[in-house]
């Protein structure tokens, strides 16, 4: 059963004047006396003696120095909000109805709250320090509107310095956009970052710390809010968290605090928890949630944070696009590098090894063969370290990575060359012209295989898949059809498989590099000039990748129109059962089953070639076979 005080002191302001009738006539039995703020702050020691329970019907700013003056008086509060104090209705559990909070205002029954005083200021609902252009939103805003405004504010993020101190005495120093301090998580977009465990009365105040190192870590904090996960014990990228009974905080340059939408103090910022200072008439559900509050514990999670080495780099700038990271953070990566990048007898032994069993298995015409090869050759490792040499600027790793490469070049030229002076026939098999004929697509394969290779380097767990982007991008076969051509004394045998080969090298490098950028091993690209020099062979290569490209395309229009095409010459039905068209040698050749019933003459065979011709540029050779259906 409900039980209501006996007597109370009501005390309000000209907005809230017109309740003082219904609440004198209430039909609680509490007998009130009333009594302006105004007037109550002229000698509150004499208007509240022997005062046990007070109704209060007045603004935000009025309510903290009631607070105040519970805090010393110790007298329990019962709250009626002024009309539009949607925050103060949501942080207690009010009822929107006046007379329900009439009601609600005059129980016995209170509930003791905790008071959060940051540097002696009464935070209610939240303090705001820096710039936070997604957390100090309302959890109400549209998800298109709250991309417009994300977007805008992602070009005026800058990272200042920070130093927080816990009650345990656990100090933090990083660089952070700003932070939130909350006593209650519930109708902002921070609780969908942390968990809901905080309330009133647990004895500790949250802080929130927004630190997006980059646009890339902006973005994900933004779907990660979007998205509403609901892993909340895995904080996003960017994002900090500290739940403690006091915490301490430090920055550079000085901010403004802003406490409940109100500026008014600056750090340094003191804050701290007065365990269950004031007791509170509330809603009664947050009534029941107090009560099975249960002790808390310190929290500090600040993995995803930036740490102390990595200050002097990002604090006091705006934010790039891609994140920084520093040497010492991905030290292992870089000894491998390194490592990769030097010179010695297996690198040798497994070149020339590779390259021979390429070569046999392209004379052989043996794709298993040649996938063995692929997967014993080790040039894909110092390609990488020169991306990242390129990436850093680190000569000695530029240096070593190129003097390796260009050894394993001509390693593989002069091994597929003896090979093929030794071997009587150098016929030209289906291996070896498939690598002579390097297209948009080779330049594409390279692209993607100079990402996965990076991107398994970068993690251990997945460093064994650095073998399938070996396989994928096929390095050393070309290098031997290069070889082959070199052997056979044939210039543009040797140009179009070394073009093949060029293409994959240069597709990797670039492609590793900026995959490291992104992976945020870098905040710049040092090395730009010979950087430059690699996007120049890029595009140089890319024109005749493109014409070759624009050639198979032909090839490929040219034989699937004469496929099944039926000709009328001279009485008799010629039907194309299959055509082909060979680039590789010149003049052009052109091959063509066809089927007949009666025989074919030369005037025949002459008037075909005609029309054949007729759809194909310049003057090809034209071989036919003739099959008969009897």
């Amino acid at each position: 059963m409900q039980t209501y005080v006996n007597s109370a002191l009501f005390v309000y302001t000209e907005k809230t004047a017109a309740l003082l009738e219904p609440l004198q006539s209430n039909a609680f039995g509490t007998q009130l006396n009333t009594i302006s703020f105004d007037s109550l702050l002229l000698n509150p020691h004499a208007s509240l003696e022997g005062v046990g329970h007070v109704i209060i019907a007045v603004g935000l700013i009025e309510i903290k120095e009631i607070f105040r003056l519970a805090l010393k008086y110790n007298f329990s509060v019962g709250l009626i909000p002024e009309k539009g104090e949607k925050k103060l209705i949501k942080s207690f559990n009010l009822p929107i109805e006046s007379d329900k909070c009439i009601e609600l205002a005059c129980r016995e029954n209170t509930q003791a709250i905790d008071l959060v005083l940051c540097n002696d200021n009464i935070l209610l609902f939240k303090a705001t320090l820096g710039w936070l252009p997604l957390l100090d939103t309302s959890a109400d805003i549209s998800k298109a509107r709250f991309l417009i405004e994300s977007f805008k504010k992602s070009f005026k993020l800058k990272l200042l310095k920070f130093c927080f101190t816990t009650a345990k005495g656990q100090k933090i120093t990083t660089a952070a956009s700003g932070c939130i301090l909350i006593q209650q998580h519930q109708g902002s977009l921070v609780s969908k970052l942390i968990e809901n465990d905080g309330t009133v009365n647990d004895g500790a105040i949250s802080m929130v710390i927004f630190s997006p190192i980059s646009i890339v870590v902006y973005s994900k904090i933004l779907l990660h809010i979007l998205t509403f996960s609901r892993n909340k014990n895995r904080l996003p990228p960017g994002i900090g968290y500290i739940k403690s009974s006091q915490i301490d905080i430090e920055t550079v340059p000085e901010l403004n605090v802003t406490i409940d939408d109100v500026s008014v103090t600056q750090t340094p910022l003191h804050c701290e928890v007065l365990p269950k200072a004031i007791r509170l008439n509330m809603g009664d559900t947050l009534t029941k949630t107090c009560q099975k509050v249960k002790v808390y514990k310190e929290s500090v999670k600040i993995a995803n944070l930036p740490g102390d080495k990595e200050l002097d780099q990002i604090s006091l700038k705006h934010i790039p696009i891609f994140a920084y990271a520093s040497e010492a953070r991905f030290r292992e990566l870089f000894i491998s590098l390194r490592d990769d990048a030097k010179m010695g007898s297996i690198y040798i032994t497994l070149m020339i090894l590779s390259t021979l069993l390429a070569t046999i298995g392209l004379f052989q015409g043996s794709t298993a063969v040649v996938i063995g090869a692929m997967l014993l050759a080790p040039l894909m490792a110092p390609i990488v370290s020169l991306s990242m040499g390129l990436l850093r600027g680190n000569i000695e790793l530029l240096k070593n990575s190129a003097s390796k490469i260009a050894v394993g070049i001509v390693l593989a030229l002069l091994a597929s060359a003896i090979i093929t002076q030794l071997f009587p026939y150098k016929m030209v098999t289906d291996e070896m012209s498939s690598r002579l004929s390097p297209s948009l697509l080779d330049l594409a394969v390279a692209i993607v295989s100079g990402v996965a290779g990076a991107y398994s380097k970068s993690y251990k767990e997945i460093m064994q898949s650095l073998a399938g982007v070996a396989v994928a991008v096929a390095l050393v076969p070309p290098l031997a059809v290069a070889g082959i051509g070199i052997g056979r004394m044939d210039m543009n045998f040797f140009l179009q498989a070394f073009l093949l080969f060029s293409t994959n090298l240069i597709g990797i490098t670039l492609a590793a590099t900026f995959t490291f950028r992104v992976l945020g091993y870098s905040p710049i690209v040092y090395a730009r000039r010979g950087l430059g020099i690699v996007f120049v062979l890029f595009m140089v290569i890319a024109v005749p990748l493109y014409a070759s490209y624009d050639q198979i395309v032909e090839k490929i229009t040219f034989e699937s129109t004469f496929k099944k095409k039926r000709f009328f010459i001279n009485g008799k039905y010629i039907i194309v059962q299959k055509v082909q068209l060979n680039r590789v040698n010149k003049p052009k050749i052109v091959t063509a089953e066809v089927l007949m019933r009666s025989t074919i003459t030369r005037k025949d065979m002459q008037e075909l070639k005609k029309k054949i011709q007729l759809h194909f540029p310049g003057k090809p050779i034209i071989r036919i076979w003739v099959m008969y259906n009897l």
